[in-house]
């Protein structure tokens, strides 16, 4: 199999499932090895093609494509290039091929059926995000008040979201991009210096967040995209002045 080992995710399968609620900044690309095949239970493709190719190498395996566990004829396509919206769409797609094939892939694994009521995944109310961002507290303690990259990289990660919001905002779901947000904000709230007023700010910002309508307008993502951006730098008791006068109007 060729692969680009340590690759990062094509900015547009990032974006689209920063859309989703999820946050796929940390992935890298592997190439599938001996012993990534004879360490797995079993291996799971996006198409038939690659499926073919993976049983002819490994004939030992364990091989089934995403569409043949959902018993579904379509495989899904490689938006590769494409605009982020067929990123979207196409992750919807393969959300819902993995819930129709959830019982025959445990099937696969287990060697046994689930029992009726476990044939599919029921989603939490957050679903992955709310795993997440349950971990974040911890994750942004142990990282030290004084360190700075896991805040700029919330920073980045709704600053992508809220202009993806203003460009597409019936792409979005909000939903699952509240929840994310809300878990960045969490670790937004460490400081970067000793008289740094992240705390208060963000949580003016939760409360600006608040009053976002479901399906916030553009006004609304640029006033949080240019609050939140400030969050680069230690907050000071002017920034936290300009953000309460803003609160006041932004609604």
């Amino acid at each position: 199999m060729v692969g680009h080992d340590d690759d990062p995710a094509e900015p547009e399968a990032r974006d689209a499932l920063l859309i989703l609620g999820l946050d796929l900044s940390a992935h890298r690309a592997r190439s599938l090895t001996d012993e990534l095949v004879w360490a797995a239970r079993a291996i799971m493709t996006v198409d038939r093609g690659v499926a073919r190719v993976v049983r002819a190498r490994y004939p030992g395996a364990t091989v089934a494509a995403l569409g043949e566990l959902a018993a579904r004829e379509r495989d899904v396509p490689d938006p590769f290039r494409m605009q982020v919206g067929a990123w979207v769409q196409y992750a919807r797609e393969i959300e819902a091929l993995l819930l129709a094939g959830w019982s025959r892939l445990q099937t696969l694994v287990t060697g046994e059926a689930p029992p009726p009521d476990e044939g599919r995944p029921v989603p939490a109310p957050g679903g992955p995000a709310d795993e997440r961002a349950a971990s974040v507290p911890e994750l942004a303690a142990s990282a030290g008040p004084t360190t700075s990259e896991p805040r700029l990289a919330a920073v980045g990660r709704i600053t992508r979201l809220l202009d993806l919001g203003a460009e597409m905002p019936g792409v979005i779901d909000w939903a699952g991009a509240r929840r994310q947000i809300e878990a960045d904000l969490t670790v937004m709230e460490q400081p970067l210096a000793p008289n740094d007023l992240a705390r208060p700010y963000v949580a003016v910002l939760r409360a600006m967040l608040g009053l976002c309508p479901e399906t916030p307008a553009a006004a609304h993502c640029a006033g949080l995209r240019a609050a939140v951006a400030r969050l680069q730098a230690p907050i000071t008791g002017g920034d936290l002045e300009t953000l309460s006068r803003e609160l006041a109007s932004f609604a």
